[in-house]
């Protein structure tokens, strides 16, 4: 593994070994709630928009999601398909190991969806950052001239799935913090088996 890739491997470990030694601490708790404070919200719109970006995080939603799109892009090789949606549904296995072994409660807001499960980390945060990381990756890779505009679209929604957690009131912001932390680890073993090939799309 390359040291950029081991870096950013060993950043989002890190961050979520922190996350987790902090959890019942002064710090996670203002954290937490200073995030709710900010960003529960029950109007209708905000809502159905949290719904929606909630659909897209989901197991139903991101590996459907990842299969379509692996597939389309499958010519820059088996890093897109079947890597991708292997990705996605790896973070899932992860997300649900780490769940069942912290075991935390959900929040004790109103929920504005249904849920089950513990809570931390967020399977929703950990999946919006795998498929949208990787999709930013490969799309960049496809269109180098729009490097930048793929990478912004794709870190909007990796932020936007995410929050949109807070908002329905589902999972602390440390959940989702944790979540991207654990996502960014599996992302960095991605790139790494990614860089070991050729892209391919442009030719």
């Amino acid at each position: 593994m390359s040291l950029r890739h081991l870096g950013l491997a060993a950043s989002g470990f890190a961050v979520f070994l922190l996350v987790l030694a902090a959890l019942g601490t002064p710090l996670q708790t203002g954290f937490d709630a200073t995030l709710s404070g900010w960003l529960y919200d029950r109007r209708p719109l905000m809502v159905t928009l949290a719904l929606l970006l909630g659909w897209a995080g989901s197991f139903w939603g991101s590996v459907p999601i990842a299969l379509a799109t692996g597939w389309l892009l499958r010519r820059a090789g088996r890093i897109a398909w079947p890597g991708l949606p292997l990705l996605v549904v790896a973070s899932w296995l992860v997300n649900a190991a780490i769940k069942f072994g912290v075991n935390r409660p959900r929040p004790g807001l109103e929920h504005l969806m249904s849920v089950h499960g513990p809570s931390f980390p967020s399977g929703h945060a950990m999946a919006a950052m795998t498929l949208f990381g990787a999709l930013g990756w490969l799309l960049a890779r496809r269109w180098p001239h729009a490097r930048v505009a793929v990478v912004t679209a794709a870190a909007a929604l990796v932020l936007a799935g995410g929050l949109a957690r807070l908002v329905l009131g589902v999972h602390y912001g440390s959940d989702v913090l944790a979540g991207y932390a654990v996502g960014t680890v599996l992302l960095a073993v991605y790139f790494h088996l990614g860089a070991r090939a050729p892209a391919r799309l442009h030719r």
